[in-house]
């Protein structure tokens, strides 16, 4: 079972690392790019995203709906339309807690670490990274998550299973 963590802990944690994580991402140059053009690299545009955090039965309706799998998943993104997305807007990401949970004792790390390797491949998704489109893309989204979080990605760990 995996550990009791107060949902006000667990959330608060979540916003600020976001917030830390989209500034890590607007610093690369590359990746704003992928969403914003010259003009609004140059005016400093920031990211917008919004962060759900959910239960395990909300997040299996929910990749049901939207992926077809009867069975909940850790991280979940909804990409902005391309009109907000140039705004700043990049889309939604949705966590299940329990899942973070029971990753993180699974992969033997602590349950803030998980959240944080979820952001970054929830906001690599909401820029429009894929690695479900192949080999290729798989690994440039993994390089990505490597250069941001600097360790092990979301996406070698899933590959190693």
């Amino acid at each position: 079972m995996p550990p009791k963590i107060e949902k006000n802990v667990l959330e608060k944690y979540a916003v600020s690392a976001l917030k830390k994580w989209v500034k890590t991402v607007e610093s690369h140059r590359v990746l704003k790019g992928r969403v914003f053009n010259a003009e609004a690299i140059r005016e400093k545009r920031t990211f917008q995203v919004d962060l759900t955090l959910c239960t395990t039965p909300k997040m299996t309706k929910l990749n049901h709906q939207y992926r077809g799998k009867k069975e909940p998943t850790d991280v979940l993104s909804f990409a902005a339309d391309h009109f907000f997305q140039g705004q700043g807007v990049l889309g939604d990401l949705v966590i299940c807690t329990p899942v973070v949970l029971k990753q993180a004792r699974d992969f033997n790390h602590s349950w803030k670490k998980e959240i944080d390797l979820l952001l970054v491949h929830g906001l690599l998704h909401l820029l429009h990274f894929d690695h479900e489109l192949g080999k290729s893309e798989a690994q440039e989204m993994a390089k990505w998550e490597k250069k941001i979080l600097g360790n092990k990605t979301l996406i070698t760990r899933a590959s190693e299973k």
